[in-house]
């Protein structure tokens, strides 16, 4: 269900994103436990941006529902 959700959120917002199964492709599995430190998905990265297109950040989350306003806030800036 937060899987669901974090999809339904982010299309609604036009936010672009990447969706892997993690069941059916276990190299994704091991790249989220790597960047992540666990197997729970939904597994967020939001990376922050400065104007020159430079990566200054990623902000990293574990589960939707629960880390839902601290996301809203990233992606509101």
């Amino acid at each position: 269900m937060d899987c669901k959700a974090a999809k339904e959120f982010l299309s609604q917002n036009d936010f672009s994103y990447r969706d892997y199964d993690v069941v059916k492709n276990p190299e994704k599995e091991q790249e989220m436990v790597k960047r992540l430190g666990n197997r729970i998905v939904p597994g967020i990265v939001i990376r922050k941006r400065t104007l020159l297109g430079i990566r200054s950040k990623e902000y990293k989350f574990t589960g939707f529902e629960n880390n839902r306003n601290d996301i809203v806030s990233l992606l509101d800036k």
